[in-house]
C-alpha cells in the first residue's frame, strides 16, 4: 500500500502546480505569448497563433491552441490544434517549458523547390545547427508539396512519434498512407553535430508495409551535398507488384515475384552505386554492382552480374503465335517500357534454363538507350556446340517497332537446336546455321509480312524425319502407281544437308536444299510465304548406285515431286507425269501425260 501512496498522489500534485501556476498564465494574451515562444524553440520557424488558447491542468499541465501557424513560403505547417504539454518541475518555479507537443491533423505544405535543391541535406543541416528540441506526436497528418499555386498531397494519413534533439540526434518513428498503402517508419539520425564541420552523422531508415521493406544503415555526410555511406537491404513479396505501385513497368508480362537486395550503397541527389550487391529474383541468385545515375534526360542504369544458375521459365516465352491458334501474333508491340530509362547490363552464368533450352558459359549484354534495346548474347555453349545471338528493338514511328534477329549456331545437335529455337523437330545431325532477319511493322504478323534476310544450314550424318524417302523411292520403282499409298513416316538419313534462302518482303525463296548421301539425293527450290506459313516447292528425288568401286555414284531411279500445304503440315506429291511413265501398264491409257497440268521437265 506504501507504494502505491506517491501514485495517489500525482493528480494531487499536479492540481496544486496547476492551481498555483494557473494565475500566472490565466489571460489568454499571456498563454498566446508563451505558446508561440514554445513552438518556436521546438521547431526553430516563426509562429503564428490562429485561435484561442487556454490552459489545463488534467491529466497533465498543458497549453491547448485552436489553430497555429509554424514557418511560411517553403515550408509551413498549420494545426487545428495544438497541445502544449509542460514539464512539471519548471512550473514550481513558474517557467513554462515544453516537454511534448500533441498536433491534432497537422498539414505540412512544402514548395517544390525545397525538393529540387536538397531535401535531405537542408534538413540535416538545420538538425544540426539548431539547439531547439522537440518530443512532437503527430496525429493524422498530412504531407503537401507546392508546385506553383497547386498543392499536391503526398502523405494522407500519418501518425507519428518524432524526437529531436538540435546538433546531438532526430528520429521518427510511427506509421504514414502513401499511394494507398500503409508503411510502417523507423528513422533515426545520430551525430548531427559534426554535419556542419564536413564530419559524418550515423543514419539508420527502415520503411516496411505490403509493397515491400527497404531499409539503410550507414553514415551520412553534407560537404559538398548530402552523400550516405552504408548497408541497403530491400526486398518485396512480389516486385511486379511493388513497381506497379511505383508506377512502373516490368521489363515482361510475366515473373518478377519474390525480390531481394542487399549491397553496400552510395547514394546521393545524383543517383546511387551497389556494390557486393546479392540479387535474388524469382528463385535466381546473383553477385554483381549497379551504378544508378539521374543527371540526365532519363534515369542511367549500368551494372554486371553473375550467377551460377539462371531460370528464365517464370518469364515466359516471347508470344510470336496468336494463343488459340498457328498464326501469327497480331497484338499491338508496346515500347513503352523502353522510354523509361537507359541501361547497360552485363550477364555472366555458368548455366542459363530457357524454355527447354539449356546454355552453359553464358556472356550476355543488354543495352538500352534512347527507347533503342539492343540484347546479345556474346557466346555460349548449346547443344553441343556453339551458340550466338543479338535482337535489336527500336521504335519506327509512333505506333509501328522495327526488329531485326541475328542467331548463329556452330556444330551443335540440330534437333535440339531447332526444336528449342524454332520449334521444330523434322531434321536430326551435326551442323550450323545462321539466320539475320528483320522488319518493321505494329505487330509480329505485321512484321513477318515484311521481313526480309537469310537463313543458311549445313548439317552432317543426320536425318530428315517424317518420311523414309529411299524406302518411297524403292517401292515407286517397283511400283509406279501403287507404290505412293503411305508415303508418311520414317527418316531419311543423309551424310550432307545444305540449305540457303534468302526472304524478301515476308517470302523465303528457297535458293538451295541439298541432301546427299551414299544411297540418295533430293533438290529442292522454291518458295515459302512466310505471314501464311505456306508451302510451294518442287523437288526431285534420286535412288543412288555405285557402277564401279571408286566411281561416283549414278542414279538409277529418279523421281520430281511437289511439297504443298502448311508449315505444320506438308503435303508431299510425287510429279505424276513421272508414275505415269514408269508404269508400262499406265502408259498406254494416258497418251498425253501433259494433258494432266503437270510440266514435263523435271526440275
Amino acid at each position: 500500500m506504501r507504494k502505491l501512496i506517491p501514485i495517489l498522489l500525482l493528480p494531487v500534485l499536479i492540481a496544486l502546480v496547476g492551481a498555483a501556476v494557473a494565475p500566472k498564465l490565466a489571460s489568454e494574451e499571456r498563454l498566446r505569448a508563451e505558446a508561440a515562444v514554445l513552438l518556436r524553440q521546438a521547431s526553430g520557424l516563426d509562429v503564428e497563433i490562429d485561435g484561442a488558447a487556454r490552459f489545463s491542468v488534467l491529466p497533465w499541465p498543458a497549453i491547448e491552441l485552436d489553430g497555429a501557424t509554424i514557418g511560411k513560403d517553403d515550408v509551413r505547417l498549420a494545426v487545428p490544434r495544438v497541445r502544449i504539454v509542460l514539464d512539471l518541475l519548471p512550473l514550481l518555479t513558474g517557467q513554462a517549458r515544453a516537454g511534448r507537443l500533441d498536433l491534432d491533423r497537422p498539414e505540412l505544405t512544402l514548395a517544390s523547390r525545397q525538393l529540387d535543391d536538397d531535401p535531405l541535406g537542408a534538413m540535416l543541416l538545420r538538425l544540426a545547427s539548431g539547439t531547439f528540441a522537440a518530443d512532437i506526436r503527430v496525429v493524422d497528418g498530412r504531407l503537401f508539396i507546392a508546385r506553383d499555386d497547386v498543392r499536391e498531397m503526398v502523405l494522407p494519413d500519418a501518425d507519428l512519434r518524432i524526437v529531436v534533439r538540435g546538433g546531438s540526434e532526430a528520429s521518427i518513428h510511427g506509421e504514414v498512407t502513401w499511394r494507398s498503402e500503409p508503411l510502417a517508419l523507423d528513422i533515426s539520425a545520430t551525430g548531427l553535430g559534426a554535419l556542419p564541420t564536413g564530419g559524418a552523422g550515423r543514419v539508420r531508415l527502415g520503411v516496411s508495409g505490403p509493397p515491400g521493406e527497404f531499409s539503410f544503415d550507414g553514415a551520412a555526410k553534407l560537404a559538398g551535398g548530402a552523400v550516405a555511406v552504408g548497408t541497403l537491404s530491400v526486398s518485396s513479396r512480389r516486385l511486379r507488384d511493388t513497381l506497379a505501385w511505383l508506377d512502373l513497368d516490368a521489363p515482361t508480362e510475366q515473373g518478377f515475384g519474390p525480390f531481394a537486395l542487399r549491397a553496400q550503397a552510395v547514394m546521393s541527389g545524383q543517383g546511387a552505386s551497389l556494390t557486393d550487391a546479392q540479387l535474388e529474383l524469382d528463385g535466381n541468385v546473383s553477385e554483381g554492382g549497379f551504378n544508378l545515375r539521374f543527371d540526365g534526360a532519363r534515369p542511367v542504369l549500368q551494372g554486371s552480374l553473375a550467377s551460377d544458375h539462371l531460370d528464365l521459365s517464370p518469364y515466359g516465352e516471347l508470344s510470336v503465335s496468336e494463343p488459340d491458334s498457328d498464326s501469327w501474333n497480331h497484338e499491338a508491340i508496346n515500347l513503352r517500357r523502353l522510354a523509361s530509362l537507359d541501361v547497360d547490363l552485363r550477364l555472366s552464368a555458368a548455366e542459363v534454363r530457357a524454355g527447354g533450352a539449356r546454355l552453359e558459359n553464358v556472356a550476355a549484354s543488354s543495352v538500352l538507350k534512347s527507347g533503342k534495346l539492343m540484347f546479345a548474347v556474346g557466346e555460349a555453349e548449346a547443344w553441343g556446340g556453339i551458340f550466338r545471338a543479338a535482337v535489336h528493338v527500336s521504335p519506327a514511328s509512333a505506333s509501328q517497332a522495327e526488329i531485326r534477329v541475328e542467331l548463329g549456331a556452330e556444330n551443335v545437335q540440330l534437333g535440339p537446336a531447332l526444336g528449342d529455337l524454332f520449334r521444330t523437330q523434322r531434321l536430326e545431325g551435326t551442323g550450323s546455321f545462321r539466320l539475320a532477319a528483320g522488319g518493321t511493322g505494329a505487330s509480329i504478323a505485321a512484321i513477318v509480312s515484311r521481313l526480309n534476310g537469310t537463313f543458311t544450314l549445313d548439317g552432317k550424318n543426320g536425318a530428315l524425319v517424317g518420311i523414309d524417302a529411299g524406302r518411297v523411292l524403292a517401292r515407286l520403282e517397283q511400283r509406279p502407281l501403287s507404290g505412293a499409298n503411305d508415303m508418311h513416316g520414317g527418316r531419311t538419313a543423309f551424310d550432307r544437308i545444305l540449305i540457303e534462302a534468302a526472304i524478301r518482303d515476308g517470302i523465303a525463296q528457297l535458293g538451295k536444299l541439298d541432301v546427299t548421301s551414299t544411297r540418295l539425293r533430293i533438290a529442292l527450290s522454291g518458295q515459302s510465304a512466310i505471314a501464311d506459313r505456306e508451302l510451294d516447292f518442287t523437288g526431285l528425288a534420286q535412288l543412288m548406285a555405285s557402277a564401279k568401286t571408286g566411281t561416283d555414284p549414278v542414279a538409277t531411279f529418279e523421281l520430281p515431286f511437289l511439297v504443298r500445304g502448311n508449315w505444320d503440315q506438308p503435303l508431299l506429291l510425287p510429279d505424276p507425269q513421272a508414275l505415269i511413265r514408269r508404269s508400262g501398264a499406265a502408259r498406254p491409257l494416258f497418251p498425253q501425260p501433259a494433258a494432266l497440268g503437270v510440266s514435263n521437265q523435271a526440275p
